[in-house]
């Protein structure tokens, strides 16, 4: 492309931008938020846009590699199989495949598979986006902006450097945040209404409600010293919520199918290490990271240590589950009698809770009510990211 093609497609980028008339502040809380270009396009900013971190490594959702929703092609066309949880990424040339279900990705050509996998978070597939640029030849950028972050990928046909972007594109991020937040804002209070109201019977909401702002939101996780009931643990989850799996580094050394199938079905893993030492639980820790590497090729981030060695371990980079409750039920115990006894756990302890179960068969059987109780009572399942603990 010759300099003079280049430099009116600058020109004629930056005067589509300042035409916007976006220059406006934008809320301090944006610096949270995570923003997406696609070489000059800069993509709408929702829950669904937005890339996020996992692992320590760094995901975007699998349609933006889909030129049909983007509108941006970068070199390959994308397809999503919900039957068999398949993602195919592909060009002429080339097919990478990601199987959720097993929690593998693999050359569809040549049958070699990479390190990465995909996860699944709000009830949609996300893609490490390193292993999409490297198998595709693209090339992407991560930085902090007032706004919040920028993850930019770009093919062969960028045409400006990320500073030149940058500079010209401000007004635009700006806009883009200033159009999430609107979309999230309540609607505002236009005072009392005075018009007489004749009582009706309140309908049940349905699943696509908006919470409530009393709602409180749990993160959930499972206490697995051995390994036995996980699956039907998984078989109670599916389709409900997303879940914590705190595993030993011998459940996990003996078990590599049922650690494929925890993170290919978008649930997380972390360590489980009671030493009674600091000097111990390390030791258990770095078999735990070293086995998930080798096994999934997944970073771990994650651990459930003991409380008085939780200051020393979370210096060295680890998050440590802090949970706000411990429960147990027994082969006695109730499905109905067990959900209500942890409401009452739970109640009053905030707008988040990280509710720990023991992972074994009563734990698998119970689960399905306990799910349905929390949301019956503005207690919402949600995913227990690195970010939220």
């Amino acid at each position: 492309m010759g300099f003079k093609h280049k430099g009116r497609l600058m020109g004629l980028f930056l005067a589509a931008v300042l035409c916007l008339g976006l220059f406006q502040p934008v809320p301090a809380a944006a610096a949270d938020l995570y923003l997406t270009s696609l070489n000059e396009t800069i993509r709408p900013l929702t829950a669904s846009t937005m890339p996020m971190w996992s692992g320590g490594v760094l995901y975007v959702p699998y349609n933006t590699f889909d030129s049909n929703t983007t509108g941006v092609r970068l070199g390959m066309d994308c397809s999503y199989e919900r039957s068999s949880n398949l993602v195919t990424l592909y060009n002429l040339q080339k097919v990478l495949v990601f199987d959720l279900n097993l929690g593998i990705c693999y050359d569809a050509l040549t049958n070699q598979t990479f390190s990465g996998r995909a996860i699944t978070r709000n009830s949609q597939p996300y893609l490490p986006l390193g292993t999409v640029c490297d198998f595709f030849d693209l090339t992407y950028s991560y930085r902090s902006i007032s706004q919040g972050y920028l993850v930019r990928i770009k093919s062969s046909a960028v045409v400006l450097s990320d500073e030149v972007f940058l500079e010209a594109a401000g007004g635009l991020i700006n806009r883009r945040v200033q159009e999430y937040y609107q979309s999230i804002a309540p609607a505002p209070d236009t005072g009392p209404d005075t018009t007489p109201v004749t009582p009706t019977p309140t309908p049940d909401l349905d699943e696509e409600d908006e919470a409530d702002i009393s709602s409180t939101r749990v993160y959930l996780a499972f206490h697995c010293e051995e390994s036995q009931a996980v699956g039907g643990l998984l078989d109670a989850l599916d389709g409900r919520a997303y879940a914590l799996f705190l595993l030993t580094p011998q459940v996990i050394q003996n078990n590599s199918d049922l650690i494929r199938r925890i993170l290919g079905t978008g649930h997380s893993i972390g360590i489980l290490a009671q030493g009674e030492s600091l000097a111990q639980t390390q030791e258990l820790l770095i078999q735990g990271a070293a086995l998930l590497q080798q096994m999934a090729h997944v970073s771990a981030t994650i651990a459930c240590v003991p409380t008085g060695q939780r200051s020393a371990l979370e210096m060295e980079g680890w998050v440590c589950w802090n949970e706000t409750a411990f429960m147990e039920p027994s082969e006695s115990t109730g499905a109905s009698a067990f959900s209500t006894s942890v409401l009452r756990r739970l109640e009053g302890r905030g707008s988040r809770c990280y509710l720990t179960l023991s992972g074994n068969e009563d734990a698998a059987r119970v689960l399905p009510t306990l799910l349905r109780q929390l949301e019956d009572n503005n207690f919402i399942p949600s995913v227990p990211l690195e970010t939220r603990l």
